[in-house]
């Protein structure tokens, strides 16, 4: 019986021809699959190289494939969100150089004066330093100072007024305190020796009741006067007068 092949001492490794053809194809095909693989591995890092998009620009000096990072864009290497390093809503305004703008200060126009508040005063008509031309000084309970100057009109007495002061001169509002006991009575009054007015004076009720007439007349700077008369018919008692002017 003849010994196996490969059996023995000295053909324990001995192979035939069959199997070693086998052995030689298996591993030349393996090498030929693995540098297929490599080759399609090449291949495909090659396209996505070449799908990059080449940023527009100057050169860097860099591969274009991988151009320098906009700091403005790059973002953390952390795993949050996306942080804009510079970004124009966090970048801090340039300094200005332009010169400070100062505007003159407003002017406003001079004030006005204030004008002199109005002065009131009042005369009584019985005082020593008006004019006194025939007339009578009566007792007047409801008089102001107890005293009525009559006997004015029918060309008889006359009453002036004097010293009535203005400081800078205008109207003049002027109440005139009269009694007047019966019908309505007409008196006359001039200013500073002007045309006269005609003024009625109605009743009063009595001879010690008092009554008020307002006119308005004009004044001028300084002392002024006013007269009381009536050269056809009597005129009423008088009392005071009250002078509110500037």
């Amino acid at each position: 019986m003849s010994p196996r092949h490969g059996s023995g001492p000295h053909g324990m490794w001995r192979i035939g021809p069959v199997r070693l053809l086998a052995v030689v194809g298996v591993g030349y095909l393996i090498i030929v699959l693995t540098l297929a693989a490599v080759n399609m591995d090449l291949g495909l890092g090659g396209s996505r190289a070449a799908d990059r998009p080449v940023p527009a620009g100057p050169a860097t000096g860099l591969d274009p494939a991988f151009p320098t990072p906009d700091p403005a864009t790059a973002t953390s290497a952390g795993g949050g969100g996306e942080v804009r390093v510079g970004s124009v809503a966090t970048r801090p305004a340039a300094p200005s150089t332009a010169p400070p703008t100062t505007r003159p200060p407003a002017t406003r126009p001079p004030a006005a004066p204030a004008a002199p508040p109005v002065v009131v005063r009042s005369y009584e008509a019985e005082s020593a330093e008006n004019g006194l031309d025939n007339i009578r000084i009566y007792d007047c309970p409801g008089c102001s100072g107890g005293k009525k100057v009559g006997n004015i009109g029918r060309d008889m007495g006359t009453l002036q007024f004097n010293g009535l002061t203005a400081r800078t001169g205008g109207s003049a509002t002027v109440t005139i305190a009269y009694v007047n006991g019966e019908a309505p009575r007409v008196g006359r009054i001039s200013v500073n020796g002007a045309a006269p007015i005609t003024l009625t004076f109605p009743g009063t009720g009595g001879w010690s009741s008092v009554g008020t007439m307002v006119v308005t007349v004009p004044f001028r700077p300084g002392p002024n006067t006013v007269k009381m008369f009536n050269p056809d018919s009597p005129a009423p008692d008088f009392d005071k007068i009250t002078v509110a002017v500037r």
